[in-house]
C-alpha cells in the first residue's frame, strides 16, 4: 500500500500542476494560440542557413576510429606523388577516381577484337573534354595520376601489344603477365567465370574486366577539375553501347550525388503522407453523432497535423541556425514527427472525452491536462531522452539525425500542450455556445429545431447540442480497441494463446538477434535503376573482395643488418600463413632490391644510396615511395610492405581481417602498425555493434529513471522495462528477416524504437494504475477504455505515414518504413495483447483500496464519463480550485 500511496502521490501533484494550466491555457487560449505560431514562424527563418552534407562515406561511417587516425599518420609520414610516380597500393585513401566494368555478352573478353575494342573506348575516355566555368579545356590527361609522365590507367594491360599477343596464341599467364615494363598480377581485374587451364598457369577465358581511372591527389586543384570532368564522363558513358559488352561505369561522386537525388525525389512523398494523416486525423475525430453540427471535432484533427507541421518547421530552423548540417536520414523525421504530434493529439482528444461531464471550459481543460498531461510528458520525455543518447554517437547520421529529431520531439510537445491545448480551448467554448462547426454560427438543438417545424435535411445539417459524456464525444474508432479488446485479454483460453504466441515471437527474435549482421553496403543507399547501382552491384558479385593491407615500420632500424631482414620477413610470413590472408602475394621492397645489382650492404650508408640508385631504374621506381629516407641520406625513416587479403566472403568477415592484421603488427618483434586505406569503411563493421548497444543502453537506462519518476511502483517499472527489451528483442531480431544489417543508418531505426516502445507500455500501465474497479479484469478493461483509443490511433497514424515509404527508390527510406512497421506493430501487440493479460494475473491493486468503486463496470453510457474521471483522479476528487 505503500508503494500505492507514493504512485498517487506523485500522480496527485503532478496532476494537480497540469490541472492549474489547463485553467490557465482555457484563460488565455488566443494569446497562447499567436505566441505559439509568432516563435515557431521566427524559429523556422533559420532554415535559410541549412547547409547538408551528402558525404556518404564520411556521414554514414564512424568518426575518430583508428583507420582516420592511421591515414592522416601516413599523410604525415608519405608524401603523395600521384602526380609523378603513381602506385595504387600506395593509396592512402579512396580519393578521386572514374570507373569502368566491361561485361561479355558472350562469356568471354580474351578475344583480340574485343579487347581492340575497350581499347578504343578507352582513347574516347581519355579524349573526353569538359569545360570548366572559366572556359577552361580539362581532358583526362590533365587530371589523371601518372607513373613516367604518363596517365596510369589500371587495366590497360590488357590491350599491351605483348598481351594481345597472348591472347591469340592462347598463353596468358595467370594471375602475372610481364611486358617490357614489369610484371603485374592482375587477378583483382577481372571477374565473374574465369576458365584457366588443368594447372592454373594460364588464362583461357574472363567474363568481366575492370578499367580504373585515378586522379591525382597532389593538389586540390585537380579534385575540384575532376568533378567537372566526371560529369561529362557520365554523360559519354550514358550514351556508349557495343555488340560484343555491356557497361557499368561510376565515378567518385556518384554515391552522394545518387543518394541526395532519391532524397530529393522521395521527399514528394512528404505531400502524401500530409493528406493521409490529415484524412486520417479528421476522420478518427469524426463524433459518433455523425448528423450532429456541434460536437464535430475534426478541425482538431487538423489543429494536430498542423501542431507537428510547425513543430518541424521551428526544430530544422533552430537546428540549422545553429550549424547542425542536415544529413540524409533527417529526411525521414518529418514521418517521425507526424506519428509523434498526432499520437499525443490523440491522447489529449481521449482526456478532453473524458472531460465531458465538467459544464465549463475551464473545469474541461483543467480536467483533461490533469489526466494526459502526465501521459504526453512520460512519452515525450522518454523519446527526447533516447534520441539526445544518440547525440553522442561517433556516427555523423546517427549524431545529427538525433540532434533534430530531438528538437523536434521538444517543439511537438511544447506545441501540444500550448497550440493545440488552446484549440482544444477554443473549440470547447464553441461547443460551449452551440456553434456550428464549419460557420462557428450559433444553431438550435435538434428537438428545438423540430418544435419549429424544420425539415429533415435542415435539422440534419443546422442543429446539434454539446455532449455530455464521453460516449456522445467519442467517434466509432475511438470505440473499437474497447469493443474487441477486452473480449480477447480477459477471455483464459485467449490469455494462454496470447502467451504462447508472444513466446514463439521472442523465440523468433533471439534466433535473429544471434545471426544479425552487421554493416553497411553503399549499394542499398541509391536506387536499384541507378547507374550506380549496376556498377556496385556487379562489383560486388563478380570481382574479388581482396583488400591490399601494408605493414607500415614506424622505428628507424639498420636495414643494411641481415636480423632487420629477418624481422621484416617474419612479418610477411605470418600474415601469408594467416587464414584471412593471400599466401601468394608480396610486394617487398627490400626482398626485390636485395636481388638486384644495386644492392649494397657494406653500410647503412652504401645500403641506402644502393637504394636511391635502384629507383632511379624505371622498372623499380614504383617503389620509391615505399621507403622514406631522411635529409642526410643516412638512415631509413620509415618503410611498408604489401600482402593481399584473401577473397573475403562478406562484410563481416573483411572487419575481421582488419583486426586480424591489427593484431599480427601488434605481435610482430618490428615496430610497425597495419594500414589500408579500406579500413575507414571497414570500421563500422566491427564499431557498430558497440556502438548501438551502448547507445541502446544509454538511453534505456535514462527511461528507466524517468520511468521510475513518473510510475514509482517497481511491479509496473519491472512489467514496462521487460516489456520494452521485448520490442526491442524483437526489432533487433527481425531486422535479419528482412536482409537488413545492423548499420548507422538501423541504429537509427532502433533508437527511435525505444521511444515508441516506452510510448506504448507506459499509456497502458499508467491507464491501469488510474482505473479504480475492485478487480485486477476490471481495471484492465478500464485501462483498455482510457488509453486503448489513443494507443490504436497513434499506431494506425503512424503507419499512414511511412506506409508511403514502402514505394520509395531510397534505402533510407524504405528501410526505417519496415523498420518502424515493425516497432509499431511489436508495440501496439506488446500494449493491447501481452501486457493486459499480465496485468490481469499480477497487476498491482488499485490505487483508492480503501474506497468501494461505485460501478463494478464499465456500464451504460452515462456511466462511463464519470467512471473515468473518477478512474483519472484516482483517490482523489476534481478539485475546482486545483
Amino acid at each position: 500500500m505503500r508503494l500505492n500511496g507514493l504512485y498517487e502521490c506523485v500522480e496527485r501533484k503532478i496532476g494537480g500542476a497540469f490541472a492549474r494550466y489547463g485553467r490557465f491555457v482555457a484563460a488565455h487560449a488566443w494569446k497562447i494560440i499567436i505566441v505559439a505560431i509568432i516563435v515557431n514562424g521566427a524559429l523556422g527563418v533559420g532554415m535559410m542557413r541549412l547547409k547538408s552534407n551528402i558525404e556518404a562515406e564520411n556521414v554514414y561511417l564512424p568518426q575518430g576510429t583508428q583507420a582516420r587516425h592511421d591515414v592522416q599518420r601516413m599523410k604525415r609520414m608519405y608524401p603523395d606523388l600521384s602526380g609523378s610516380n603513381f602506385n595504387s597500393l600506395q593509396l592512402l585513401q579512396d580519393g578521386a577516381w572514374a570507373k569502368v566494368i566491361i561485361k561479355s555478352n558472350y562469356g568471354n573478353l580474351m578475344n583480340r577484337t574485343v579487347l581492340e575494342e575497350i581499347r578504343e573506348l578507352n582513347n574516347a575516355i581519355q579524349n573526353i573534354t569538359a569545360i570548366g566555368k572559366d572556359g577552361t579545356r580539362i581532358k583526362y590527361s590533365d587530371i589523371c595520376a601518372k607513373v613516367n609522365d604518363r596517365c596510369d590507367v589500371d587495366g590497360e594491360l590488357f590491350w599491351d601489344p605483348e598481351f594481345l599477343a597472348a591472347v591469340d596464341t592462347n598463353k596468358i599467364t595467370y594471375p602475372r603477365f610481364t611486358t617490357p615494363t614489369g610484371t603485374t598480377n592482375y587477378k583483382s581485374d577481372i571477374g565473374g567465370t574465369i576458365v584457366t587451364d588443368d594447372n592454373e598457369n594460364y588464362l583461357l577465358s574472363a567474363e568481366f574486366i575492370n578499367l580504373d581511372y585515378i586522379i591525382r591527389t597532389d593538389n586540390d586543384k585537380y579534385t575540384k577539375l575532376a568533378e567537372i570532368w566526371v560529369d561529362d564522363f557520365k554523360a559519354y558513358m550514358e550514351t556508349f553501347q557495343s555488340d560484343n559488352f555491356d557497361i557499368a561505369y561510376s565515378h567518385f561522386n556518384s554515391m552522394d550525388e545518387e543518394l541526395d537525388r532519391n532524397i530529393k525525389g522521395d521527399i514528394t512523398l512528404f505531400s502524401i503522407t500530409m493528406t493521409l494523416m490529415i484524412t486520417y486525423a479528421c476522420v478518427a475525430t469524426l463524433s459518433s453523432r455523425i448528423t450532429d453540427q456541434v460536437g464535430q471535432r475534426m478541425w482538431l484533427g487538423f489543429g494536430g497535423v498542423l501542431t507537428a507541421g510547425l513543430a518541424i518547421v521551428s526544430s530544422f530552423g533552430l537546428c540549422a541556425a545553429v550549424g547542425v548540417h542536415f544529413v540524409s536520414i533527417v529526411g525521414v523525421i518529418p514521418f517521425l514527427i507526424m506519428g509523434i504530434g498526432i499520437d499525443d493529439m490523440f491522447i489529449l482528444l481521449s482526456g478532453l472525452s473524458g472531460a465531458q461531464i465538467h459544464k465549463t471550459v475551464e473545469d474541461k481543460m483543467a480536467a483533461t491536462m490533469r489526466a494526459s498531461g502526465v501521459g504526453i510528458t512520460i512519452t515525450s520525455l522518454t523519446d527526447l531522452i533516447a534520441f539526445m543518447a544518440g547525440a553522442a554517437s561517433n556516427f555523423i547520421a546517427v549524431r545529427n539525425f538525433c540532434i533534430y529529431t530531438g528538437a523536434a520531439v521538444i517543439f511537438c510537445y511544447l506545441n501540444n500542450v500550448t497550440f493545440f491545448a488552446a484549440c482544444m480551448a477554443i473549440n470547447e467554448r464553441r461547443v460551449q455556445d452551440n456553434r456550428h462547426y464549419g460557420s462557428c454560427r450559433r444553431i438550435k438543438t435538434k428537438e428545438e429545431l423540430k418544435e419549429e417545424g424544420q425539415s429533415d435535411r435542415y435539422i440534419m445539417c443546422c442543429g446539434g447540442r454539446p455532449p455530455t459524456n464521453r460516449d456522445e464525444a467519442e467517434s466509432f474508432v475511438d470505440k473499437l480497441p474497447r469493443w474487441i479488446i477486452p473480449k480477447i485479454v480477459l477471455k483464459t483460453p485467449f490469455k494462454i494463446g496470447i502467451i504462447v504466441l508472444f513466446m514463439a515471437y521472442l523465440a523468433a527474435s533471439i534466433y535473429g538477434c544471434i545471426n544479425l549482421k552487421q554493416g553497411l553496403i553503399f549499394t542499398q543507399l541509391v536506387a536499384e535503376d541507378s547507374y550506380y547501382f549496376k556498377f556496385a552491384d556487379w562489383k560486388e558479385q563478380y570481382f574479388t573482395r581482396q583488400t591490399p593491407v601494408s605493414f607500415v615500420v614506424t622505428k628507424t632500424y639498420k636495414y643494411s643488418d641481415p636480423d632487420t631482414h629477418a624481422l621484416i620477413e617474419d612479418l610477411i610470413i605470418n600474415a601469408q600463413s594467416n587464414s584471412y590472408f593471400d599466401n601468394t602475394f608480396e610486394v617487398n621492397w627490400l626482398k626485390t632490391y636485395k636481388a638486384t645489382s644495386y644492392y649494397e650492404d657494406s653500410s647503412e650508408k652504401e645500403f641506402i644510396a644502393g637504394f636511391l640508385r635502384f629507383i632511379q631504374d624505371t622498372k623499380y621506381a614504383l617503389f620509391e615511395n615505399d621507403v622514406i629516407v631522411d635529409r642526410t641520406q643516412s638512415k631509413i625513416v620509415t618503410s611498408r610492405v604489401y600482402v593481399m587479403s584473401d577473397d573475403m566472403v562478406d562484410s563481416q568477415a573483411e572487419g575481421n581481417m582488419m583486426l586480424k592484421s591489427r593484431e599480427i603488427a601488434n605481435a610482430a618483434e618490428i615496430e610497425c602498425f597495419a594500414f589500408s586505406p579500406y579500413f575507414v569503411p571497414y570500421e563500422q563493421y566491427v564499431a557498430i555493434l558497440g556502438q548501438t548497444l551502448k547507445t541502446v543502453g544509454i538511453a534505456l537506462a535514462a527511461v528507466f529513471v524517468v520511468t521510475c519518476i513518473f510510475m514509482p511502483h517497481p511491479v509496473l517499472i519491472v512489467f514496462v522495462t521487460v516489456a520494452v527489451a521485448m520490442i526491442m528483442t524483437g526489432v533487433f531480431g527481425f531486422l535479419i528477416y528482412l536482409d537488413v544489417a545492423l548499420s548507422s543508418i538501423t541504429m537509427i531505426h532502433l533508437i527511435m524504437s525505444i521511444g515508441f516502445s516506452i510510448d506504448f507500455t507506459a499509456h497502458i500501465c499508467h491507464g491501469y494504475m488510474i482505473s479504480d474497479g475492485k478487480s485486477r479484469d476490471l481495471r484492465v478493461k478500464q485501462a483498455i477504455d482510457k488509453t486503448g483509443a489513443p494507443i490504436f490511433h497513434g499506431a494506425i497514424s503512424s503507419i499512414l505515414g511511412i506506409i508511403v515509404l514502402v514505394g520509395a527508390k531510397s534505402y533510407i527510406f524504405r528501410t526505417f518504413a519496415a523498420v518502424m512497421s515493425f516497432v509499431l506493430l511489436f508495440g501496439i501487440a506488446h500494449a493491447l495483447l501481452l501486457l493486459p493479460v499480465i496485468l490481469s494475473w499480477l497487476g498491482p491493486g488499485r490505487l483508492n483500496a480503501t474506497e468501494d468503486s461505485e460501478n463494478t463496470e464499465i456500464g451504460t453510457s452515462e456511466s462511463k464519463g464519470a467512471d473515468l474521471v473518477k478512474m483519472t483522479n484516482g483517490k482523489y476528487s476534481f478539485d475546482k480550485q486545483a
